[in-house]
């Protein structure tokens, strides 16, 4: 036999060789990994590691809207990261009895969020949601979606009808992406760390803590301006209530409320209670008036309650920092979004249930407002606007 014609076939078999090889290695990897991230989805489907599962954001867009399939809830959270830090699913079912599903997520668009309630219809037990409105009515919302977000996973399509491949491709986004991956390892951590007993704001960033240290002389200000408060008077000037332009998030949040006045779907919507200390406003008196618009329009032909909470103006959460009893604050992350502890109050107001032991009586007696509720919300929410002015301008640098 011809000496070329025998090296040709060796070297044929030999890459034969490394192909089945190279194939077994893949197909080795492919098992392994698709086993690891499936034992990790096991364990995101136990109610008491929902907590984790739900306030971990890194995966959010794509784990929440097949999550909540197989969660079942009675109520659900959608927001941006305003509302993810705040709502503590496992702790909410202990105040309120019922089963939350916390679908917020960081940097949520208004059109991210109407997708994901439109996807989320076909959830039995659903009676009710809690809709946090700064997601809607913030000024530069015309981003329509962020990277990870894909409308492949959802239930339906923006018309409504059925997702094709659906179970196909939200397996494979569960089993097989870099995000399965990604998600898996860092909930399976947050996991072992919870399991040996570590503090939750070690693995958890929803429950850091800000730090009043070196702010007495901020917190000594925001004092004497509290003490002089009540007796200031005055109320905000700003546009009548149907001259004010609507940002472009106003359409989906339209959009968004027809949708769940259509299925008899209870609203719970509200703004973020933000800490003065930081000089934070949320979004100030155009934005509250916006909402009270176009709630209040909304209402008078929905079939489901609609419900207008404003926590964001001087009251004892807002006002953190005034009573230090530590120098960490019970209510507020670093950055100033809300930790879990702000979450339960906010549940306890809108639900009408017996607020968390050990809630100090002041806010109880004062601590958000149903603006759809009392007759005269706009001139209430001129003067609180106001009040908030007075108590920035005084702890501004």
């Amino acid at each position: 036999m011809d000496i070329s014609n025998q090296s040709d076939i060796a070297e044929r078999g030999a890459g034969i060789r490394f192909l089945k090889i190279f194939a077994f290695v893949i197909a080795s990897v492919v098992v392994l990994v698709a086993a690891f991230t499936r034992l990790t989805y096991r364990q995101m489907l136990i109610p008491e590691n929902q907590t984790i599962v739900q306030l971990i954001d890194g995966w959010a867009r794509i784990y929440k809207p097949i999550l909540i399939d197989h969660s079942d809830p009675q109520v659900v959270v959608f927001g941006a990261s305003w509302a993810r830090d705040a709502f503590d699913p496992v702790a909410l079912y202990r105040l309120t009895g019922q089963k939350w599903f916390n679908h917020a997520m960081s940097g949520a668009t208004p059109y991210e969020m109407r997708r994901f309630a439109q996807s989320s219809m076909d959830v039995e037990e659903l009676a009710a949601v809690v809709l946090n409105l700064d997601t809607f009515l913030r000024p530069d919302a015309s981003i329509r979606m962020k990277r990870g977000f894909d409308e492949a996973l959802l239930d339906t399509d923006s018309d409504g009808n059925p997702t094709r491949w659906l179970t196909i491709q939200r397996e494979v986004a569960i089993t097989l992406s870099g995000a399965a991956i990604g998600n898996s390892l860092e909930v399976l951590g947050a996991i072992r760390m919870r399991d040996s007993g570590a503090d939750p704001a070690g693995y958890l960033n929803s429950f850091e803590r800000h730090d009043f240290a070196g702010r007495e002389g901020d917190i000594e200000r925001m004092r004497a301006a509290a003490a002089e408060l009540d007796s200031s008077g005055g109320a905000a000037v700003g546009p009548a209530l149907g001259e004010l332009p609507l940002p472009p998030g106003a359409a989906e949040l339209e959009r968004m409320l027809a949708l769940l006045c259509q299925k008899s779907i209870d609203v719970h919507a509200y703004f973020t209670p933000s800490m003065i200390l930081q000089g934070e406003q949320g979004r100030g008196l155009a934005a509250t008036l916006r909402g009270l618009d176009v709630l209040v329009r909304r209402q008078r032909d929905c079939r489901a309650k609609l419900h207008y909470y404003n926590f964001n103006y001087p009251n004892a959460v807002t006002l953190d920092g005034l009573e230090v009893r530590d120098r960490f604050s019970e209510y507020y992350r670093p950055d100033g979004h809300p930790r879990p502890t702000v979450g339960l109050l906010m549940a306890a107001r809108m639900f009408r249930t017996a607020f968390p032991a050990g809630t100090a009586p002041e806010i109880v007696e004062d601590f958000g407002f149903d603006l759809l509720a009392a007759p005269d919300a706009e001139a209430w929410l001129r003067i609180q606007a106001f009040r908030m002015d007075r108590m920035l301008a005084a702890t501004a640098p």
